[in-house]
């Protein structure tokens, strides 16, 4: 009996150790997310650029928002926001938080910038 006893809290020593075992730790720093309508070098695609906490860029065109004319200039802004937010979404979702959302008036066509600031909790 004794032991199976010995046994026993061996067993369960060896099994409480683990939730001291160290685990990956999660990326430090902030991740920005740059929704933008402004036109490029090349054409006046829309864009959302996440840039990670090691700098890293990642670059998404949005070929399918049209921008330009004053007609649809605001469906193509609330087609931007809309995209910016599923990827909000998105990255909230892998653990990350909203720290800072700013909105910045660039270029003399008055084009708006959201720029979104998120960190680990």
């Amino acid at each position: 009996m004794k032991k199976i006893l010995l046994f026993a809290v061996l067993g369960l020593a060896t099994a409480g150790s683990w939730a001291f075992y160290p685990k990956a730790v999660a990326p430090t720093g902030y991740l920005m997310v740059v929704g933008s309508g402004r036109p490029g070098t090349t054409s006046s695609v829309p864009e959302i650029t996440t840039i990670q906490p090691d700098g890293t860029r990642q670059v998404q065109r949005l070929p399918d928002i049209k921008i330009g004319t004053e007609r649809n200039s605001t469906a193509a802004a609330v087609e931007l926001h809309r995209v910016e937010l599923l990827k909000i979404n998105a990255l909230v979702a892998q653990g990350w938080r909203v720290a800072h959302v700013t909105q910045s008036t660039v270029g003399v066509g008055a084009t708006t910038e959201t720029v979104y600031l998120l960190e680990r909790p």
